[in-house]
């Protein structure tokens, strides 16, 4: 019997890839990421900068957005722009979008991050710990107070820090 000659058709790394993924259950993921890529170009770059895609769950897309003003307002939005990242994407990934508060602008975030770095360094004195101590002890709320406590010691940090670099 004779063997029948195979054509070998070259494959690129993408497709490779691809179908390793699939078999190990993970091209759903690949398919999400490129759809949440997507969204700069459906929604436009006003829009975009003050949103984010968060995640893709089961055909329902979670934004974040950075005020509620926005969340209601992209609320009014939502039937185009699910009908744009589909069409985008060029199937009906997505059923519903879910919008929430949570994003930050990337200059805001750069600005406190670097404001952050230069509280590392504690200027908290023990009257200081004492007196945050005395304030947050008598919350009933756990978490309330710990947020207190925090918000406390960075403000208390931060004018110590500004108090010291006048003095320079």
């Amino acid at each position: 019997m004779r063997k029948k000659k195979t054509l070998l058709r070259i494959q690129s790394i993408g497709e490779i890839l691809f179908k390793a993924l699939k078999r190990r259950g993970m091209a759903v993921k690949l398919e999400e990421n490129a759809v949440l890529k997507l969204w700069p170009k459906a929604v436009g770059r006003q829009i975009a900068q003050q949103s984010q895609p968060d995640c893709l769950r089961g055909g329902t897309l979670f934004v974040k957005t950075i005020s509620s003003v926005w969340v209601q307002q992209l609320h009014f939005m939502k039937e185009d722009i699910r009908g744009k990242l589909n069409k985008l994407a060029g199937k009906e990934t997505i059923k519903e979008i879910r919008f929430s508060v949570g994003h930050e602008l990337a200059n805001d975030k750069a600005k406190s991050d670097a404001n952050i770095l230069h509280l590392k360094k504690s200027f908290l004195k023990e009257r200081d710990k004492k007196m945050i101590a005395e304030c947050t002890d008598s919350l009933a709320d756990r978490e309330l107070a710990a947020i207190f406590k925090r918000v406390m010691q960075v403000e208390i940090n931060r004018r110590r820090w500004f108090q010291k670099e006048q003095a320079r």
